[in-house]
């Protein structure tokens, strides 16, 4: 008799447990609703390596613009708060058949010559949407020309280089992919250096406009 009062005891609590709770002041255990679609991930900010690939002219020389030539490119910087960044940069360009020194319709020095710019700079933008965000740079640096476009005292030997300080400035678009650490950009950028001219004649501002896609990786 105790066993089968034991086992109809363990019965009864045993179906107690598997009915609902019939509390009514007892509220419901709560769960965060989730989009069918999930939950976008926001874009992420931190340390950053760009490459970029674009096109290149000089401003102001005997024609115009020089003809375009290829624009390339290697960034590294970091992202301060949610629009802001600091950054490096090596980047290589040319102008190619514009001269900066000419006499009686000649051109004394290299009309067609290399860029390459070291600068470091920053940059600021606002968020246009959560993935789109467009900013100001400012950025400045050195110069290296090769050949010089500019001749030595003599107005006839070209340097096999000249380096020069430059200051620059352009607008940026970024767009924050969703594919995670990646995001594409768009520049626009405009840099004067500023070469002595060795032949007596002063400083050579040289102006140049660069328009170069981006890619980015955020570590």
């Amino acid at each position: 008799m105790m066993r089968l009062l034991a086992a109809a005891l363990l019965f009864a609590a045993a179906a107690r447990a598997g009915e609902p709770d019939a509390d009514p002041g007892r509220p419901a255990p709560s769960r965060p609703a989730v989009p069918s679609n999930g939950v976008d991930q926001a874009p992420r900010r931190g340390t950053f390596a760009e490459a970029s690939v674009g096109i290149f002219t000089t401003v102001g020389g005997s024609r115009r613009f020089s003809n375009a030539q290829p624009w390339l490119g290697l960034t590294v910087g970091r992202d301060l708060g949610a629009a802001a960044s600091i950054f490096a940069s090596l980047a290589v360009g040319a102008s190619s058949n514009s001269c900066f020194q000419s006499a009686q319709g000649a051109c004394l020095a290299a009309d067609s010559f290399g860029a390459t710019f070291l600068e470091a700079g920053g940059s600021y933008g606002v968020w246009a949407t959560p993935r789109l965000l467009l900013s100001g740079k400012v950025m400045g640096g050195m110069t290296l020309f090769s050949p010089g476009p500019f001749t030595q005292n003599d107005g006839a030997t070209v340097p096999d280089r000249v380096i020069a300080p430059h200051a620059g400035v352009g607008v940026a678009v970024d767009y924050q992919t969703r594919l995670d650490h990646f995001a594409v950009g768009f520049d626009t950028a405009v840099r004067y250096s500023l070469p002595r001219r060795v032949d007596g004649a002063g400083q050579g501002g040289i102006a140049s406009l660069a328009l170069v896609p981006r890619i980015r990786y955020v570590f």
